[in-house]
Formats: structure tokens, sequence, C-alpha cells
């Protein structure tokens, strides 16, 4: 629990001020959905199945648009494994998905 709230301290700090924020603006990416998908990218032994709600807020996001951001240092900074990241449309079972 205490991995989470750090996680979603480091989120609201770098939406606020930094490159997320541009992700979420431009990729259609909401901060909800950000956090409800967090546990599944986290850094970890079994990071979570994404859920419910990871899952509609990326059908609703510009995904090419989040690929820009796979490389980013904020990604570690927030304990993000960016390949756990871009397998979350296919783990949603989303009908398009772009190849990062």
């Amino acid at each position: 629990m205490e991995k989470a709230v750090a996680l979603f301290f480091l989120l609201s700090v770098l939406l606020s001020s930094g490159e997320l924020a541009a992700a979420e603006s431009s990729c259609k990416m909401t901060e909800q959905g950000m956090i409800a998908c967090l546990p599944s990218m986290a850094d970890g032994k079994s990071p979570a199945a994404p859920s419910p709600k990871c899952c509609a807020a990326l059908a609703k996001a510009d995904l090419p648009c989040l690929c820009k951001y796979k490389d980013s240092p904020a990604l570690r900074q927030l304990g993000i494994n960016p390949k756990l990241a871009v397998q979350l449309p296919v783990k949603c079972k989303l009908s398009s998905h772009p190849a990062c």
C-alpha cells in the first residue's frame, strides 16, 4: 500500500508540472486512467492484471500518442516498467493497438 501512495504522489507531481501532463492532455488519457493502470505497469515480481477502469481509460486514449512517451525517464521515476505499459492494450483485449 505504501508503494501505491508513493506512486500516486509522484504521478500527481509529474502530471501537475511535467511531461505526463502533456501526455494526459494530448493523448486523451485521464489522470484517473493513469492511476488505474499503475498496478499493471509497476516494476515488481507480478504486476496486477489491468482493471476494468484501466482498460476503459485505454480504450478512450490515443494509443499511438502514448507510445511516444514509452522511453520517457518520467516512467522510470514512477516505478513504471515501459515494457509492461506497452502490453496493456493487448491485455485489455482492445481491438486496435499500436506496435510501440
